[in-house]
């Protein structure tokens, strides 16, 4: 078992319900869109988007965060039965006004390639 970050921006975030079959319980979770992005083997730009759930209660935090950037851990675990990615619900995630990967640049930063 391995830990990522998944790192993107805030895209959107809204209410899903779900009915389990069996017992007819209805449950509520928020689902937030994650855009991210990242380039092919040929250096060009790629945009990937993520929908991840969260407990409801998350919902106006999400909203009131549209178009900032996350930090979401995830959890990468490989099995016999197959490969699963999902988020880590031991860890929190984190949001940041700009992309945490991404350092301004100024007189003394020099751009590296």
């Amino acid at each position: 078992m391995r830990n990522y970050l998944l790192i993107g921006q805030i895209k959107g975030a809204k209410v899903v319900t779900r009915t389990d079959k069996t017992t007819k319980q209805v449950t509520a979770s928020c689902e937030v869109i994650v855009q991210y992005e990242d380039f092919d083997k040929d250096g060009e730009l790629v945009l990937d988007t993520d929908t991840i759930q969260f407990p409801v209660d998350e919902l106006d935090k999400f909203k009131s965060n549209l178009n900032k950037f996350a930090v979401i851990p995830y959890l990468f675990l490989n099995t016999p039965k197959g490969t699963y990615l999902f988020p880590d619900e031991n860890m929190h995630y984190h949001i940041y006004n700009t992309n945490p990967l991404v350092v301004p640049e100024t007189k003394d930063t020099k751009k590296v390639s």
